[in-house]
């Protein structure tokens, strides 16, 4: 009884864990949507939460690999089941996964706002100041970007598709945690491609 009573309490700390991130990321997305209409500066606001996803979907990344890692040694064993842990990874994945298109969908809102025909737009700043941080940073960026959503739709699957094996086998596990780590440093890389340039146009406006 003492195990059934347990297995609830964790599948409950995993819901609320979920409608945690929903319930935080809806309410960070209506209040600067809010702000930026208030203030006039509705792209700025977008951006803001294209910057905010971004994080959010490195966290996940990183929160996977520390449950990964945690409840696959002896004493990670002996506090949670693997049923438990799953579940969080399958929290953290959807969420990587929710991340990585709402980073898409606001970097299009930006992408669109950038490459305006206009003599104090972004872009023309830019490339008037620095040109190499338009090419090739920012332009291969906006490819380099489409990746990211394949790439945590690839590792929610897998996420589903090894369950328990990503705790019980070391091959699994190693490569999950391979991935993931490539697709943190991936995350970080791209971004840093992409404020460099959105930095400089931000000063000179």
């Amino acid at each position: 009884m003492q195990v059934k009573s347990d297995s609830r309490s964790s599948l409950t700390a995993t819901k609320a864990l979920a409608i945690f991130v929903v319930a935080s990321s809806v309410l960070v997305s209506i209040t600067m949507i809010l702000i930026g209409q208030a203030v006039g500066k509705g792209i700025e606001s977008v951006m803001i939460l294209h910057d905010y996803f971004t994080v959010l979907a490195i966290m996940s990344g990183a929160g996977f690999i520390g449950v990964l890692a945690f409840g696959s040694n002896p004493l990670g064993q002996q506090i949670q089941h693997y049923s438990d842990a799953i579940n969080v990874l399958k929290v953290l994945a959807f969420t990587a996964v929710a991340s990585a298109v709402l980073i898409e969908i606001t970097g299009t809102i930006g992408y669109l706002e950038y490459r305006l025909p206009d003599p104090d737009s972004a872009k023309s700043k830019i490339k008037e100041i620095f040109p190499f941080a338009h090419e090739p940073m920012f332009e291969t960026m906006e490819y380099l970007g489409l990746v990211g959503t394949m790439w945590t739709g690839l590792l929610a699957y897998l996420t589903w598709h090894f369950k328990e094996r990503m705790f019980t086998e070391k091959g699994v596990r190693n490569m999950m945690m391979m991935l993931i780590s490539l697709a943190i440093l991936y995350a970080l890389v791209i971004s840093l491609m992409g404020i460099v340039p959105t930095k400089i146009a931000s000063v000179q406006g």
